[in-house]
């Protein structure tokens, strides 16, 4: 199943969406992420396409119509990502997972980017290498022009790698203490250059998506994360994105797959190419 606004040849499109249903990176005793991809695409068609007298219309987004052209890639493997993102260069992957490890497999294409990570966890254990919790370990980028947001799990380890490089961090409580223009203040004096948004589903509190491989109570909900997200996608030089931790077995009513697939669409109408 192809995600329903990829109609494009690969060659025209702007978009290219990559699923990797991958799971090997994952220490979480709640299995099942692997089978995120498709949910996000199974789900898209049922709330984003309406048949009207013999005829189908797509839904629109609150960031407007969505006109980039899209590609579905399909589905590939974890060790073959890295190869198939090189090959798309001039376009912008949209990686779906599978645990967040894949990540750290698509970045070894973006060594001059600066990383916008939405996570509960920091991520940035050194101690263990190649799974979901050493990501930006992983990643041969500079860290200290990067920027984590909604953390609110880390570990010592972790805490003590986030002061070595200097790594921001804008915990999930700074979304109600501070306020949203705040975060957005924060991002831009600390961004610079080609960016990489990476989301992992866990940001999200799990009363709004309980479908994810780790919950962390006390996230940040869905119109926060929009609000950042739409002026990150107009006002920065994007060069990749994805979201990671869909995990159907233990979503409700299917909510984080909506949610993933609602957040895909907004920020792909929201895009503005940068030279």
């Amino acid at each position: 199943m192809k995600f329903p606004y990829a109609n494009a040849p690969l060659q025209e499109a702007e978009f290219v969406i990559i699923g990797v249903p991958d799971e090997s990176g994952s220490m979480s005793q709640r299995t099942g992420c692997k089978k995120g991809p498709d949910a996000i695409r199974a789900v898209a068609y049922e709330r984003c396409i309406f048949k009207r007298k013999g005829t189908f219309s797509l839904a629109q987004v609150s960031s407007g119509a969505i006109t980039q052209k899209i590609h579905d890639y399909g589905n590939v493997d974890k060790k073959k990502i890295s190869k198939v993102v090189e090959v798309l260069k001039g376009k912008i992957p949209v990686v779906l997972g599978g645990d967040h490890s894949i990540t750290a497999e698509v970045l070894k294409n973006f060594k001059d980017v600066t990383i916008i990570y939405f996570d509960a966890h920091p991520d940035i254990i050194s101690s263990m290498h190649g799974y979901y919790g050493s990501v930006l370990s992983d990643a041969e980028v500079n860290l200290g022009r990067s920027i984590e947001i909604g953390i609110r799990e880390p570990e010592i380890e972790e805490l003590k790698n986030i002061k070595k490089q200097r790594l921001e961090i804008v915990y999930a409580e700074e979304f109600y203490e501070k306020g949203l223009e705040h975060i957005w203040a924060r991002i831009k004096n600390k961004v610079k250059g080609k960016v990489y948004v990476s989301i992992d589903l866990d940001v999200f509190d799990p009363a709004f998506a309980p479908g994810v491989s780790c919950p962390v109570p006390g996230g940040i909900n869905f119109n926060q994360a929009l609000f950042l997200l739409k002026r990150i996608f107009k006002e920065l030089h994007i060069v990749g994105f994805d979201i990671m931790e869909l995990n159907p077995r233990y979503d409700q009513d299917e909510r984080t797959s909506h949610l993933a697939a609602k957040l895909i669409l907004e920020m792909i109408a929201s895009y503005k190419k940068k030279n």
